[in-house]
């Protein structure tokens, strides 16, 4: 049973968020998610203008009248949101916390979902599934989904992407937009999302707070491993200390770059230190934007 103030907080998000899906996500989530394609509607007669491709020439040769068909665009898609929330998502405090940023955007996502009439499922993992919700539909599902995002606690600490990314290739069937919120702070999860994105739409969504790379600083500082618990500590005036982690925060994001382009996976970076909504509106738009063809021919 939810305390008033726990209620008083999710209801407070939740406003906040179909604002959000209101005011941008739900027309660009319809433009850059399409149907799968089209499928007859029904036939009209003829009108000046009308492509003369549509012409039913059965029925206008049994009605002596012109008749066009009528198509709609075959909507409904399935949404699948794989959200991380092991311990290194607990990073960053109040808005700049990436364990709440992930939150709000999966919500967000529910929320366009709901708007478009699409089915959504949602798996949150660690190392192992924590919990699941399989596609569904409706206001209902929504908000059980979201009100779950909402008030999960962290079962687990530590991360297994690959055992995720394996078990939405054994359970998800039909063909997917599938949407992966983490830090990616692990590794040999590549050959399965490959896997993936032969299957599936697939988009990253990368979480960092910039405060993980440690700039700049000086003295001893305590570092706290978020998935085992264990504390070491670091010179923050070590140049080379400092530029070990940048590296290897830096080396993520160039895999996944390089993952995305090769293998057409959508990735956006989402720094969680900032407004993180002209991130996915740019992403969205570009998405939608037709794809320019490359000129000239062979010389």
């Amino acid at each position: 049973m939810l305390n008033k103030e726990l209620l008083k907080k999710i209801r407070k998000i939740e406003i906040k968020i179909r604002k959000m899906v209101e005011s941008t996500f739900a027309g660009e989530y319809h433009s850059a998610f399409k149907g799968q394609g089209l499928e007859f509607d029904e036939v009209r007669p003829y009108q000046y203008g009308d492509d003369i491709r549509s012409i039913d020439w059965n029925v206008t040769a049994k009605t002596g009248q012109v008749f066009i068909k009528k198509f709609r665009e075959e909507r409904e898609q399935t949404l699948f949101v794989l959200f991380d929330v092991s311990g290194s998502e607990n990073f960053g405090v109040n808005q700049e916390n990436k364990l709440l940023i992930g939150t709000e955007i999966a919500s967000i996502l529910a929320f366009s979902a709901l708007k478009n009439n699409d089915k959504i499922g949602l798996a949150t993992f660690t190392d192992q599934i924590e919990k699941l919700f399989k596609p569904g539909k409706g206001r209902k599902h929504i908000l059980a989904i979201v009100r779950s995002l909402l008030t999960s606690g962290q079962m687990h600490l530590k991360t297994n992407i690959n055992h995720a990314l394996e078990f939405v290739l054994k359970s998800l069937k039909r063909k997917s937009i599938l949407i992966i919120i983490s830090d990616f702070i692990d590794q040999n999860y590549e050959r399965s999302l490959i896997q993936l994105s032969r299957k599936h739409e697939v988009i990253l969504i990368r979480l960092y707070n910039p405060k993980e790379i440690l700039e700049s600083g000086s003295g001893i500082i305590p570092i706290v491993d978020m998935e085992s618990g264990r504390m070491s500590w670091l010179n923050a005036a070590n140049t080379g200390a400092r530029q070990k982690l940048q590296t290897n925060f830096l080396a993520i994001d160039r895999n996944l770059e390089q993952l995305a382009k090769k293998y057409k996976i959508g990735y956006m970076s989402v720094n969680t230190s900032k407004d993180y909504i002209p991130v996915l509106e740019r992403f969205f738009k570009e998405k939608n934007r037709p794809k320019r063809k490359r000129q000239g021919g062979s010389r």
